[in-house]
């Protein structure tokens, strides 16, 4: 989870009616928290600004890709038209095809009929023609039918059939004037088409590159969108965590008072009850105050989970978005146990982008604000506002959010939580505290 780098760096003591103790430097803390608000709030002020730019710039650029769905409609539409039209001009090419073969047929039977009407001619009186001046002065049979008709050797009865043999000629001619013009521009469709075929893949791999550029856009808007949401309601639950964890503090710290008061005042009763009787015997050392146990680490904060380690603190290659890693990555089995790495009250627990399901937990050690994350967990044990003990089981390890494996992502932020994708930011290597 990408968050905006506006350090979230909190004062420790935020309530009223604390002990002497806590209440030390308060003033100046108190300043301290009123400046990184202040600072928060132009950081926020700056973001809104870029959010607003970008949501500018998406708006834009999904415009031009509904223009560049629009005229790729156009395309498509004169694609499917292309090949209606070659479709059409098939079909009329395959019609007129076989209306010039009954054509060429019809010819051939009038020919057949007409040859057969002229040996009859020339046997039946025909001796006044000279058919060889019409015979071999013809350039084909229809030259030859048009000289007779015009020389008037044809008989009436007879020149119905020439006539129509005509007519089947030019409807023959026209239609083969015609196939051939069909063929012509078979030829030009079929050229039209694959042009706009190449547009409509040129355009289709325009608008695959532009969605492409679009929806990595989104995500970066709506994770930048995401973060800004979340610095606000981080930085009024971080508030509320540290002044839970204080007053519990405090608390705790009036307990152990009272109860060394009333250990103490009961070892005096009972010396003072020894002395009456003439005793010389001392308080027995289970009178004394009780010295509190050491992390089971032995360190400020304990290893939260048992793994393997897949990651370090510190530089890393930018593949996966960033150029400093700014946790540990600790790889187990899906639903290992999670540790609270230090007693303190849980700020957020729950899903939160590609962090996926986390905690994060803010500590008060020695007057210092620390933050604890523990991220891709496959399961939340915890709520927000709950006060958490050093190695109490907090949730199971998992791969929920941006990962590829079941592990855990575990950060400490000296101070309230931030997050910057090239340097440390407020965070310090986990490993130095184990």
């Amino acid at each position: 989870m990408k968050k905006l780098a506006a350090t979230v760096t909190l004062g420790a003591l935020l309530i009223s009616g604390t002990t002497p103790g806590f209440a030390a430097s308060l003033t100046d803390k108190q300043k301290k928290v009123q400046q990184q608000q202040q600072k928060n709030s132009t950081e926020q002020s700056k973001a809104n600004s870029s959010i607003q730019s970008r949501e500018q710039a998406i708006s834009k650029e999904q415009q031009e890709i509904n223009k560049l769905d629009a005229e790729l409609q156009d395309v498509i539409n004169d694609v499917a038209q292309k090949k209606a039209e070659i479709r059409a001009t098939q079909e009329k090419i395959a019609a007129l095809e076989k209306q010039i073969k009954q054509y060429e047929a019809k010819m051939k039977a009038q020919e057949e009929l007409m040859k057969e009407r002229m040996a009859t001619m020339q046997k039946n009186g025909g001796g006044s023609i000279d058919w060889a001046e019409f015979i071999f002065g013809s350039k084909d049979f229809g030259d030859l039918l048009t000289r007779m008709i015009t020389a008037g050797t044809i008989q009436e009865n007879d020149k119905q059939i020439f006539e129509e043999y005509q007519a089947t000629k030019e409807k023959l001619a026209t239609a083969q004037a015609e196939l051939k013009a069909e063929r012509d521009a078979l030829v030009k469709q079929k050229q039209e088409l694959e042009a706009r075929k190449t547009a409509l893949d040129k355009k289709m791999k325009e608008r695959a590159a532009k969605v492409k550029k679009l929806n990595a856009e989104k995500i970066k808007f709506e994770s930048k969108l995401m973060s800004l949401k979340e610095m606000e309601s981080t930085l009024q639950a971080q508030e509320a965590s540290i002044k839970a964890e204080i007053e519990a503090q405090r608390r705790a710290a009036e307990e152990a008072k009272r109860k060394a008061a009333a250990e103490a005042a009961a070892a005096a009763a009972a010396a003072k009850q020894q002395k009456q009787q003439g005793s010389s015997s001392k308080p027995s050392a289970s009178a004394a105050t009780p010295v509190a146990a050491a992390p089971a680490s032995g360190g400020m904060f304990q290893r939260p989970a048992s793994g393997r380690l897949t990651q370090p603190f510190g530089p890393a290659s930018g593949v996966n978005g960033y150029t400093f890693h700014n946790g540990l990555d600790i790889a187990a089995p899906v639903g290992t146990p999670i540790y609270a790495a230090q007693t303190g009250t849980v700020t957020t627990a729950g899903w939160g982008g590609a962090y996926g399901n986390h905690i994060i937990i803010t500590h008060v050690l020695n007057g210092q604000v620390w933050t604890t994350v523990y991220a891709h967990l496959s399961s939340v044990s915890v709520s927000a506002g709950q006060r958490v003990s050093q190695g109490q089981n907090i949730g199971g390890m998992g791969s929920t959010g941006n990962s590829t494996g079941s592990h855990l992502h575990f950060e400490i932020h000296r101070g309230g939580y931030s997050y910057s994708s090239s340097s440390a930011g407020s965070t310090v290597n986990p490993a130095s505290f184990f």
